[in-house]
């Protein structure tokens, strides 16, 4: 092709080289372009052929992978583990966050759910204590107990020393409980706050850290609020079965209050103590009014840890 396009104008027979002159004519150029364009057209028919193949074997390839990635979520995220202690209980606090996720995935209800509670409004398993601390004494009570999501419903009662002026809020530090609530950030939602019998705006409804509210001069408050990220599935063990840490929402108060925790209800199955010595961390007593456990505690170490069935909707 590159010759034909150097060929001038044709030649005379006076003009060629001798030995030119008796050579036998060639084909002629449009019989040579038609020539090359039967080689080129089959060549151009192959590499257009080969390229729709590597396209196709291409999208086979990105489809199978994407696939593969998303055949087995679980498995991708299964913690390695090893024969030694310290690696094994690394791997228990590395699945918190994704047992969390399991529970909210597999228990949330849906937006439609009506059996679901909507808002923490619904009534206690159990009546109301009438003694002790946060009631008839200086102190904290704290009445939980577990909603099918894996959150906890909250009741909490302070009656402090004295009069008080503002409230100090903020979650438990739940991670205090063990490694396999490390990742875990508690948070109270739908949080209501009544002190002298008003009601006291709560930003957002929500508390994740610490926050100062203005109450006027009262000598009692009551919470009420929604728990949250406070629960991880207990593995190997019965399908359903939980942990839950608690501690109160009014644990920051500058009075060393005792605090009587209470979790209630049919599938609440015990409760432990986690910051005590480990002789006593087993430090729930059945309660005499209902199912569920208590256990009084010093503000300091105000941490328990429920076992519990996560309640079917």
């Amino acid at each position: 092709m590159a010759k034909h396009a150097r060929v001038g104008p044709a030649d005379t027979a006076a003009e060629r080289p001798v030995n030119d002159v008796h050579r036998p004519a060639g084909p002629t150029v449009a019989a040579r372009h038609a020539a090359a364009a039967r080689l080129t057209g089959p060549r151009i028919a192959g590499i257009a052929a080969a390229v729709v193949i590597c396209l196709a074997v291409g999208a086979f390839m990105i489809v199978s992978g994407v696939n593969l990635s998303s055949a087995d979520p679980a498995a991708a995220q299964a913690p390695i583990t090893s024969s030694s202690g310290e690696s094994k209980a690394t791997s228990v606090a590395s699945r918190a966050p994704a047992m969390t996720a399991q529970l909210a995935a597999a228990a949330a209800p849906s937006p439609t759910d009506r059996s679901a509670p909507a808002d923490a409004t619904d009534p206690p398993p159990i009546r109301m204590p009438e003694t002790g601390p946060g009631i008839t004494q200086p102190g904290i009570l704290l009445l939980a107990w577990p909603s099918p999501d894996g959150s906890f419903e909250v009741i909490e009662r302070v009656r402090p020393v004295g009069t008080v002026s503002d409230v100090t809020l903020r979650p438990a530090s739940v991670d205090r409980a063990g490694q396999q609530f490390a990742s875990s950030s508690a948070a109270a939602t739908q949080v209501r706050l009544t002190a002298g019998g008003k009601d006291v705006t709560v930003p957002g409804a929500e508390i994740g850290a610490r926050t100062i509210l203005a109450v006027g001069q009262v000598d009692r408050f009551d919470l009420r609020y929604r728990l949250t990220d406070v629960t991880v599935l207990s593995s190997p063990s019965t399908s359903g079965r939980a942990l839950a840490a608690l501690g109160p929402l009014t644990g920051a108060m500058n009075q060393d209050l005792p605090v009587l925790i209470v979790a209630a209800g049919d599938s609440v199955l015990g409760l432990s103590c986690p910051l005590l010595p480990l002789s006593e961390q087993s430090c729930g007593s059945r309660l005499d009014n209902g199912p569920g456990f208590r256990r009084e505690l010093p503000s300091p170490v105000a941490l328990t840890m429920v076992q519990f069935n996560v309640p079917s909707t």
